[in-house]
């Protein structure tokens, strides 16, 4: 009956996500640029020669590794949430109709209550 209600490192990884996700994003970009480049010099070295010439085989499986490292983290850049989407995921997975409905008749009650306050002041104003 004691236990938190939210997790304290549910609050650490919230507060690294869009570090992760920026990270993700400017890695992606950066690594893509530079499996592009790479693809652009081998295609460009098959207009002179065969593949074996010019670049090589270690060019050409560092090109295929460079791609696959990129993809892999694209997509971590596209999967991985920001901390409002985190945030956002796990206020929806406790939110249900009873929680909204004991949250309306509170904040209803609240309301009555401040604008009562609101009502004693003006007329203590007035006096």
């Amino acid at each position: 009956m004691n236990e938190p209600i939210v997790s304290p490192w549910l609050i650490y990884w919230a507060g690294r996500m869009d570090m992760i996700h920026h990270f993700c994003v400017v890695a992606g970009v950066l690594l893509t640029m530079g499996a592009g480049i790479s693809i652009t010099g081998i295609v460009s070295s098959l207009d002179n020669c065969d593949i074996g010439c010019g670049l090589g085989k270690a060019f050409l499986n560092f090109t295929k590794k460079l791609t696959c490292v990129a993809l892999i983290v694209d997509a971590l850049a596209i999967a991985v949430p920001t901390k409002d989407e985190m945030i956002a995921m796990y206020v929806a997975g406790r939110i249900t109709p009873a929680n909204i409905e004991a949250t309306g008749e509170l904040a209803d009650k609240a309301v009555d209550k401040l604008i009562e306050k609101i009502l004693k002041a003006s007329k203590a104003m007035k006096e």
